[in-house]
Order: structure tokens, then sequence, then C-alpha cells
């Protein structure tokens, strides 16, 4: 299934944006009754945009070592990537400051 995923500041979707907002901010304080949560998650509701996003740079990243070799070295000055770059630059400070998840640790 697809990733069910509506922007905030989208102008023609303001109204569902703020609903997902909602659904989002409810399900985080233990408030949403299981059956919607349930029904949100058979649609591919993004719960957590921060793990969907690092979620996806990763897929990135990895599609990158698929295509040098195993390498998935991306730098910060990488000009073809810059936002990848970015992201991994961000990884290596997480990690070099110990506070990266165990089940982000290759």
């Amino acid at each position: 299934g697809g990733v069910a995923h509506v922007s905030q500041g989208d102008p023609e979707r303001m109204a569902l944006g703020e609903w997902c907002m909602t659904q989002r901010k409810t399900e985080k304080l233990g408030r949403l009754r299981a059956d919607r949560k349930t029904r949100l998650l058979e649609i591919g509701f993004d719960f957590d945009r921060q793990e969907v996003a690092w979620n996806q740079r990763l897929e990135e990243l990895r599609l990158v070592a698929e295509g040098n070799g195993g390498v998935a070295h991306v730098s910060l000055k990488d000009i073809e990537r810059p936002e990848l770059g970015a992201w991994c630059d961000t990884q290596r400070t997480v990690e070099k400051r110990g506070h990266l998840r165990p089940d982000r640790k290759a």
C-alpha cells in the first residue's frame, strides 16, 4: 500500500492537513481510539513524519550504495545530492555524540 500523506501547508487541502495533524497529536497523547488508529494504518497514514523522512533518506542512501559497489558514503559537499549529504553528516554527528538509536545502526 501507499503512504497517506497530506501536508498541512497544502492550500487545497488545509482542512484535511489540520485533521491529520490532530490525529497525530491525539495518537501521540495515547487518546486515539484503537479502531481509528487501525483504519488509519490500513491506508498507510504516517503518524511519525520524522520517521518517514528518515526512512526515505535511508532508502536513498541504500540506492547510492547499490550503484556504488556497496559503498554508502555521501559527503556534505556532494553537489549531486546535497540534501542526502547533509542528512548523512547529521547521522555521523548524532552517532559521534552517542545519540543514534540502536535500531538505526548498521
